[in-house]
């Protein structure tokens, strides 16, 4: 029995010890290719994509959905900065990652200047660990520096690799890796039991960290004890169905949910990161009770009282606290209904978001998942499909990218091909990243990209007219992304009215595979539906 190995070997066991199915990158002339090659060996499938930034929000997302851990590779230089945006979407949505680099020996450094950089330093704001492996113990090093991606807040680490590290043979240990996570003490909170007890109009607000802890069970025995009001973030999408009566709409710490909140006398949060929330004071004084999985050093709450640590050990812990509250059935459908209608679009027959997205969910089969880019369709992405299960909605709450849509897509259609997924992207977004179409065709992702054509940065616009400024920088001519995507090798619409628009969805649904349909949308509406959510 042979009992050396190299260290990408080394490196490739465990990640497929710990649930790692697929690395995600563009590799260079280094240890890149010694890490494809070990990883191949073990059964670990690497996609070349075609953008490094692509790659790694690929990753993340495909580490979030088989709750493992994203793995995305590059070169150096060029290749680690162009992975930066993902980088950016791993700490800042929470997604644990690790990030591999090729790197320059300190020989080779000594001497070469092109293409290099301090690459620890680039990725220090982000990285929650780094290493080169280069010390006694490669194996302890790697174990340590994975583990600490999931420490809260979930994010990425780095290990920067030249090709001798990556070749060296190492001992071999049979040891298997596993991830520990911290357990909660078991003690009580005097406060925190009163505050439950004493509350008879509570409002619950749930944030991505419930996706983290998958509280979805819990949620629902909280909810259902209770019969409050509920809101989620747009992370949390689908924590508790969109057909639930105590669910009223999306939280953002914005204007439209204070109809509710603010007549309620307890606020529950409950894996809230602040991170989730617009950039704007928090508009209530009414108490606070905070659940989350750590204690955040920047947060927009003072809250009356504090819960952390692991949410389900918690949640399940207090849940016999929880009685029905005082709230009415007739109260909460109306706060629901009321939200709902600052967001409707007027009725006509032209091509709203609305309408685009209520039409898609309609026709759709399997019940795929759906991704959301940044910009001024997501809030009626984010409102009008239906999710009744976690990561239903993907999206990018925490950083907000653009371009994250086409990548999330190919990522969930390569994790469910069988369940599909759906981009929706406006424009700018889709441009961003459109190059990824050719990763979805070689790789048979069976996905449908929806692209809101309105020709401009809506949501920029929007906010360049609120200041009566002269519109500039902020539109372009619509180009027709149908021919983009044919020459790419997929099937594809251009539709500008309903009737062609559900014609495309029907044709679409009869093919498996990467398609595309161009909408000229109505952006008539945007500028209403930002006034009532953020005023």
């Amino acid at each position: 029995m042979d009992k050396k190995q190299t260290i990408s070997k080394m490196i490739s066991l465990h990640l497929k010890s710990i649930g790692v199915q697929s690395i995600f990158g563009v590799p260079g002339g280094g240890s890149s290719l010694d890490l494809i090659d070990a990883a191949e060996s073990v059964g670990i499938k690497f996609y070349l994509v075609k953008r490094e930034d692509a790659a790694v929000i690929m990753a993340c997302v495909y580490g979030e959905l088989t709750k493992s851990v994203g793995v995305a590779l590059v070169t150096k230089g060029p290749g680690l900065s162009n992975s930066m945006n993902g980088i950016a979407y791993s700490s800042l949505d929470r997604s644990p990652l690790i990030l591999f680099s090729d790197g320059f020996s300190d020989k080779l450094s000594s001497f070469v200047t092109h293409q290099v950089f301090d690459q620890k330093k680039l990725m220090s704001p982000f990285s929650k660990n780094y290493s080169n492996l280069q010390n006694k113990n490669p194996e302890i090093e790697f174990k340590k520096v994975v583990s600490s991606a999931f420490f809260p807040p979930y994010g990425p680490v780095y290990i920067e690799l030249i090709s001798a590290v990556a070749q060296k043979i190492i001992d071999k240990n049979d040891i298997p890796f596993k991830i520990e996570k911290e357990t909660n003490k078991i003690e009580y909170d005097n406060q925190i039991i009163s505050l439950i007890q004493q509350s008879r109009k509570p409002v619950l607000i749930l944030g991505l960290e419930n996706l983290i802890e998958d509280t979805s069970e819990v949620i629902y025995q909280i909810t259902n004890t209770l019969n409050c009001p509920t809101l989620v973030t747009y992370k949390a999408k689908g924590i508790i169905s969109d057909k639930d009566n105590n669910l009223v709409g999306i939280f953002t710490g914005g204007r439209a949910e204070q109809i509710v909140v603010k007549e309620s006398d307890l606020i529950i949060l409950i894996g809230l990161d602040p991170v989730e929330l617009i950039l704007q004071p928090w508009p209530y004084d009414i108490p606070v009770l905070n659940i989350s999985l750590i204690n955040h050093k920047v947060h927009y709450v003072n809250a009356e009282a504090d819960l952390l640590g692991n949410l389900n050990f918690n949640l399940n812990r207090y849940l016999k606290y929880f009685s029905k509250s005082d709230w009415k059935k007739s109260e909460i459908k109306y706060f629901k209904d009321e939200i709902k209608s600052k967001l409707i679009f007027p009725s006509n027959n032209l091509l709203n978001p609305q309408s685009i997205v209520e039409n898609a969910q309609a026709f759709s089969k399997n019940n795929p998942r759906i991704s959301i880019d940044a910009g001024a369709h997501m809030f009626s992405a984010t409102a009008f499909w239906n999710a009744s299960k976690p990561f239903d909605v993907l999206i990018s709450n925490g950083l907000a990218t653009m371009g994250f849509a086409l990548p999330a897509a190919i990522s969930s259609a390569l994790e469910s091909p069988e369940r599909g997924a759906i981009a929706f992207t406006g424009d700018g977004g889709f441009m961003m990243c459109c190059a990824e179409l050719a990763t979805a065709v070689q790789f048979n992702a069976n996905i449908l990209v929806i692209v809101f054509n309105d020709g401009a940065l809506s949501l920029i616009d929007i906010k360049q007219k609120s200041r009566n400024l002269k519109r500039a920088g902020t539109t372009w001519p619509r180009s027709n992304f149908a021919e983009v995507a044919s020459g790419f090798g997929c099937k594809s619409w251009k539709v500008d009215n309903l009737e062609d628009y559900k014609n495309a969805l029907a044709e679409s649904s009869k093919f498996k595979g990467a398609r595309l349909i161009d909408v000229w949308v109505d952006p008539n509406g945007y500028s209403d539906q930002l006034k009532s959510l953020r005023g």
